[in-house]
């Protein structure tokens, strides 16, 4: 038996945004080729290449060096992994070998720095750097919404610049120092990915900061709500709702049951008062409109009660 509650309605106002969604649950944020360019993909597998080549002929399979340069390259290499996967909106965790990458991952340890070394120094900028963008990427596929909704409410990372630890190192690559040009190599290819990250979180920043959303008057349930706006939506189409209930952002989907014009001035910013539908909430989210709404109602009754003299 449903609860009676779950068709109650109460006018309220709260910060919202709706998400268009496809047939398949997936954002319609942005095609691949908007987050991606051709070019960028031939430049990334031609920096791949060339770093491949280097590693090889410069160290021997016993280098120190080698090691410190593969882990760099394997750990960007992830983060491009799981990059890649989001920028299709899938999650990384239903790939068979997410959890055999992560526990791989975690095994890289920074290298010890050594006193008065510049170039380890640099080393260990680049590690942290690089640890950063891993645990953001693996806080958005955690903290993602059934793995379909996925918020980056991280900010941005500055692009890594080695000067900040060296001063010549491009000077040093170009006189053919090939630890330098392997170094140059890991440093371009970690802020072309980084590039790529940003205009994905770029597309995403709306849903990633409830601070941002603008605020409507809802007629809100349990059921569904309905609201006014100057917008208009395809019937039936699914949404992704983001909604601040309270102190709580809540994450649900829902459908467009109607969209009804109303008869207003022409200069006006409401045009439309447009309904739609839950779609299976959750027990914790029926409970949260529920408080929600007792709360918004217990606040009108006492705005409307008259203090004594």
């Amino acid at each position: 038996m449903s609860s009676p509650r779950r068709y109650f309605r109460y006018d309220v106002q709260i910060a919202m945004h709706l998400e268009p969604v496809d047939r398949y649950g997936r954002h319609l944020g942005a095609e691949r080729r908007q987050l991606v360019t051709a070019e960028e993909e031939a430049h990334l597998a031609s920096i791949n290449k060339e770093l491949n080549k280097l590693l090889e002929a410069v160290f021997n399979s016993s280098s120190d060096a080698l090691y410190v340069f593969y882990v760099l390259n394997h750990r960007i290499d992830f983060i491009w992994w799981m990059t890649d996967l989001l920028l299709e909106s899938n999650d990384p965790r239903h790939e068979s070998d997410y959890n055999f990458r992560t526990k791989e991952d975690r095994k890289h340890t920074a290298p010890i720095k050594k006193e008065g070394s510049k170039i380890s120094t640099l080393i260990q900028g680049i590690y942290q750097a690089v640890e950063l963008y891993i645990i953001e990427l693996q806080t958005v596929i955690k903290k993602s919404v059934a793995g379909k909704i996925f918020l980056y409410p991280w900010k941005s990372q500055a692009h890594f610049d080695a000067k900040n630890y060296v001063k010549n190192l491009d000077d040093l690559a170009e006189s053919g120092v090939l630890p330098a040009k392997i170094l140059q190599l890991i440093i371009e290819k970690l802020n072309l990915q980084a590039t790529i990250l940003e205009r994905l979180k770029g597309v995403y920043r709306k849903i990633s900061r409830a601070e941002e959303w603008p605020v409507y008057q809802v007629n809100l349930s349990c059921g569904g709500f309905s609201f006014f706006t100057s917008e208009t939506y395809s019937i039936f189409s699914s949404m992704d709702l983001f909604m601040q209930i309270g102190e709580v952002v809540m994450v649900c989907r829902g459908k467009i049951i109607s969209q009804v014009a109303l008869e207003c001035e022409p200069d006006t910013s409401v045009k439309y008062r447009v309904a739609v539908e839950f779609d299976l909430l959750t027990g914790e989210q029926v409970r949260a409109i529920t408080l929600f709404l007792q709360h918004e109602e217990i606040k009108g009754a006492m705005a409307t009660v008259a203090l004594p003299f």
